[in-house]
């Protein structure tokens, strides 16, 4: 065989191995804590099938629900690999605030989510745009890559007892809801209330308990799709903080996927969270009617009283940084301060 034949030949086997891997299946295992129908699993669900368009059927997705997985420290143990080389049992998950800062504390996730800090959607978005890169970096250090960030809802509280103003509001006995990180219990108990931690599955009962706890803080997605709400006679009308979602990958799972098919999938991932971000006022509205139903009142604040809980939280940014450790990062709270302080004058 002349050389020019070989080369052919050469060429020709290179040519067949590389359409061979980038034709290679890629089925990612994503854990979610999307309740079922909720606005995020029908997003997510439709992401799915974009991105499976998008590359022609290469990239797949399966999504596990966190809850039956045990919980977002549990699928933290699945999503790293236990030794080098070899993958892990899930490539990736949307976690809340509390599985993003357990997977990189050093990206302060909680500071985003101190009361106050940030009051509305269009300044956590400013807030993430400002900050998007420092924060994916912190990730890309731990193994992952962060794919969207999200709003799931707004911190608000639940209560059996009427409450008139903060003060009141404090000395009533609240759940954590479940929360798998005592850091957010931690950071309100340093803020003077009344915090009790307990897994998920005690809240119900004692909410429904004579000596259990007179409310429990979380979103208004949670509240009514779980049912804790036909439990609750009031709620407080006014958004304390966003609670952060994040759809993470590994590094190793990302990698896998052709690089020429990652900016129509992020693409797809912008057009998805901006829907998400568009919509979260319409269900949380949905949320709170149907709330109203069943019969639970709703406290709003007046403007003056706003302000000066906004003071009050603000005062006990420095006692909550002194008590719970790692709850905060000062000088990213700072920062934020000095972004938001900008669009606000």
């Amino acid at each position: 065989m002349s050389m020019k034949k070989v080369v052919c030949v050469l060429l020709a086997g290179l040519v067949l191995c590389g359409s061979a891997v980038a034709q290679k299946k890629v089925h990612l295992k994503i854990a979610s804590m999307a309740p079922s129908r909720s606005p995020w699993d029908i997003e997510q669900r439709a992401l799915a099938q974009e991105w499976s368009e998008i590359t022609n059927g290469q990239v797949s997705i399966t999504f596990y629900d966190t809850l039956s997985l045990g919980g977002e420290k549990s699928v933290i143990q699945r999503i790293r690999s236990t030794r080098p080389g070899r993958r892990a049992v899930l490539d990736g998950a949307i976690f809340s605030t509390i599985g993003l800062n357990e997977l990189a504390p050093e990206a302060n996730v909680y500071t985003l989510s101190m009361p106050f800090l940030i009051q509305n959607q269009t300044e956590l978005d400013t807030v993430l745009n400002r900050f998007d890169y420092e924060l994916k970096s912190a990730f890309r250090k731990s193994g992952f890559e962060v794919i969207a960030w999200t709003n799931v809802g707004w911190f608000s509280f639940y209560t059996k007892d009427r409450f008139s103003n903060l003060e009141e509001l404090k000395t009533i006995q609240i759940a954590s809801a479940g929360l798998d990180s005592p850091v957010l219990g931690d950071s309100f108990r340093a803020a003077g209330f009344s915090i009790e931690d307990m897994p998920a599955d005690r809240v119900l009962q004692s909410l429904t308990s004579s000596s259990g706890v007179r409310g429990f803080f979380g979103v208004h997605l949670y509240a009514y799709v779980t049912g804790l709400s036909k439990q609750i006679t009031y709620s407080l009308d006014a958004k304390l903080c966003p609670v952060i979602a994040g759809l993470v990958l590994s590094n190793e799972a990302w990698a896998m996927i052709p690089d020429q098919h990652k900016p129509a999938m992020m693409a797809a991932v912008e057009r998805m969270r901006k829907r998400l971000s568009e919509s979260l006022e319409a269900s949380d509205q949905r949320y709170i009617d149907n709330m109203k139903k069943e019969g639970v009142t709703f406290i709003t604040p007046t403007p003056a009283e706003l302000v000066q809980w906004d003071k009050s939280f603000s005062a006990d940014i420095e006692k909550i940084n002194r008590s719970v450790p790692g709850a905060l990062d000062m000088p990213f709270y700072r920062k934020i301060q000095d972004t938001l302080g900008k669009g606000r004058n």
